[in-house]
């Protein structure tokens, strides 16, 4: 999940969807408790859970058997047709055939990048319809990942921290190895940086491996401290990742590119650029990490050489998570929908998913845009 301050621009708060936070994890089969607790002075403790739904099997029957869902497969949106600030209809394809659906309201939920690249087409068909101002497509995010340095936990050391500190959720061993560190609020604002999820991958340790050789030249003595720990396999080395928030900005955006789809609409071409606040969170915050390694003893930690140096290219693994586009807020000239996910000075389209973001944070979004869609699903409700 979100945490609090992830909302701190945002129009609405944590509060507001957390009400939907059980029948997001009963359509999402999630049946473990998410924590997120004090690792250390500066740094939280948290987990993440998978969902294994398929939406397909899970909900067929009940959108076969359901009296208010017409369900129409293969069947590509093209645009909407409306005046007067009201959508009237949308135009669709399928089996050849054109149709203009007509309904009261309209939600459109295409995915992070679809929902700005539908939009900027419907706009461009129909100028009068949507307002040119808005920023469709703008403050594109996403959630750049990947390694930033390596390490060595001593593994009785690491547990005996957990007790101390009366740490409620012990580390246990996963099938993906790994624990999860990120920063607290307080040392956000202090350094003035992004948030990072920290991900510390386990692996067991040998002295013929490279990082123990590294160990033994570079710091002889904490090598001679720890080498029965390492023939007992009491030492564990990590592998240290990350996954970071990015700061919205304008000119990171969706546009309409020259080369046509099949139904011979632009195609969506993105303009995304690294910067460097994003290594220096990620090098802040782990820095932090080694530092409570080193002062309790569990371990030591190396970062990679360009989080400290601009003039080394690093790899970076992106796409997952497709953030921003359509985003939310009170205010049209750096916003697409309110905080009822309508679309601004339109009366009846809103738009679902991540592409309604103001800010990214650094969690997985599935769990918060599953709550912010039972959100609007209730604000329908409502009006209707």
């Amino acid at each position: 999940p979100f945490r609090e301050d992830d909302f701190d621009e945002w129009p609405i708060k944590l509060n507001d969807i957390n009400k939907y936070e059980n029948e997001a994890k009963e359509i999402l089969n999630l049946k473990n408790e998410f924590f997120n607790e004090k690792f250390s002075n500066n740094l939280r403790y948290y987990n993440l859970s998978w969902s294994n739904v398929r939406f397909s099997e899970k909900y067929l029957d009940h959108i076969k058997k359901s009296k208010y869902i017409y369900l129409s497969l293969n069947t590509n949106f093209l645009n909407f047709n409306g005046n007067n600030k009201k959508i009237d209809s949308l135009k669709c394809l399928k089996n050849e055939n054109f149709y203009n659906l007509k309904a009261k309201y309209y939600i459109l939920s295409c995915g992070g990048i679809e929902n700005s690249r539908l939009m900027l087409w419907s706009r461009q068909k129909n100028k009068s319809l949507i307002n040119n101002k808005l920023p469709i497509g703008k403050y594109y995010m996403n959630h750049p990942y990947y390694s930033i340095g390596e390490g060595l936990i001593v593994n009785s050391q690491y547990k005996k921290y957990f007790l101390k500190n009366s740490i409620s959720n012990k580390h246990f061993i996963t099938c993906k190895n790994q624990i999860y560190i990120s920063a607290n609020k307080n040392f956000l604002k202090k350094n003035k940086i992004l948030n990072s999820g920290i991900y510390v991958n386990f692996k067991i340790s040998e002295t013929k491996n490279n990082f123990i050789k590294q160990i033994r030249c570079v710091a002889p003595n904490y090598f001679k401290k720890i080498y029965e720990d390492i023939m007992a396999k009491n030492v564990y080395e990590i592998n240290i990742n990350t996954l970071q928030e990015q700061k919205p900005k304008n000119e990171n955006a969706i546009i309409l590119g020259n080369q046509l789809d099949p139904s011979n609409i632009p195609l969506s071409k993105i303009y995304w650029k690294r910067s460097s606040e994003e290594k220096t969170s990620a090098r802040l915050i782990a820095e932090e990490l080694g530092e409570m390694f080193l002062e309790n003893d569990i371990g030591r930690i190396a970062l990679n050489n360009y989080l400290y140096e601009d003039s080394i290219d690093y790899h970076v693994t992106t796409g997952n998570h497709q953030l921003g586009g359509t985003r939310m807020g009170d205010n049209p000239n750096d916003s697409v929908v309110d905080k009822n996910l309508k679309v601004h000075e339109l009366e009846n389209l809103f738009i679902s998913g991540s592409s309604t973001f103001r800010s990214g944070g650094h969690c997985h979004p599935t769990f918060t845009i599953v709550k912010l869609s039972l959100r609007l699903a209730d604000h329908i409700k409502k009006i209707i």
